[in-house]
């Protein structure tokens, strides 16, 4: 029994003897940058394109959500973050941990086109897709059990050759 345990405990996490080369738009993935996550709207701090951070959360109770998130409004810890973008884009919000990830704008929230995770032996759990018009933006995380978390916001056609 304890052989089968293993076993099923091996299949689910690979033991990684090196972590994974990431590809775009995730090269900058394991770069270092520290800010702590909004609880307002006003002030948080802002996310930059291509630019990973690991965020210092607040307990998600403590958050003032613009809108209130998908899951996990009042669960673990939360916090917003600002981002401007020049031009509509699709942009992936990578979190290394498991925690639920809403973008706002104005006073809607906006519907993902697309998740799933990151690459195999990388520390990315899980990236989200989204089509965002040119402006600014609120990116809401709430419901992870950890008080930090690495976050990146990505363009999908960053450093893609042009056609």
């Amino acid at each position: 029994m304890m052989i089968l345990a293993t076993l099923l405990l091996a299949a689910a996490d690979p033991v990684c003897a090196v972590p994974a080369v990431l590809n775009e738009p995730w090269t900058s993935w394991t770069q270092s940058g520290q800010a702590k996550a909004g609880v307002l709207a006003q002030g948080a701090p802002a996310l930059i394109l291509g630019k990973p951070l690991t965020a210092t959360l607040t307990p998600a109770a403590q958050v003032q959500f613009p809108v209130a998130p998908g899951k996990g409004a009042k669960d673990g810890y939360g916090g917003l973050f600002s981002l401007s973008l020049k031009q509509a884009a699709r942009v992936g919000i990578a979190l290394s941990g498991p925690a639920w990830v809403d973008v706002v704008t104005g006073d809607v929230s906006l519907g993902s086109v697309e998740h799933g995770h990151g690459p195999d032996c990388s520390d990315i759990r899980k990236i989200v897709w989204f089509d965002l018009p040119a402006g600014r933006h609120l990116v809401q995380i709430a419901g992870s059990k950890a008080a930090s978390v690495r976050v990146m916001a990505a363009d999908a056609q960053a450093n893609q050759p042009a056609h």
